[in-house]
């Protein structure tokens, strides 16, 4: 579908750096999927948060380098 709008051309640009887009159209289309998909992300994050485990431990062997985790 068509629509003519009138958009906040430093707005767009900022969202289309975010999302590392290269149309206006492919940055609109970015925006809206990420809001609409933005309660799916907020209710998988409730999920994890529920799952009893160490995260921070987690978060930790995830910032060591692949090499080092081979070794331990």
């Amino acid at each position: 579908m068509k629509t003519v709008i009138d958009l906040d051309d430093e707005l767009l640009d900022r969202a289309r750096r975010e999302l590392g887009t290269k149309s206006k159209k492919d940055t609109i289309h970015a925006a809206l999927r990420l809001v609409a998909e933005r309660s799916e992300r907020a209710q998988a994050i409730r999920e994890l948060l529920a799952v009893d485990q160490d995260w921070a431990g987690l978060l930790e062997d995830d910032k060591t380098p692949r090499g080092e985790q081979d070794a331990a």
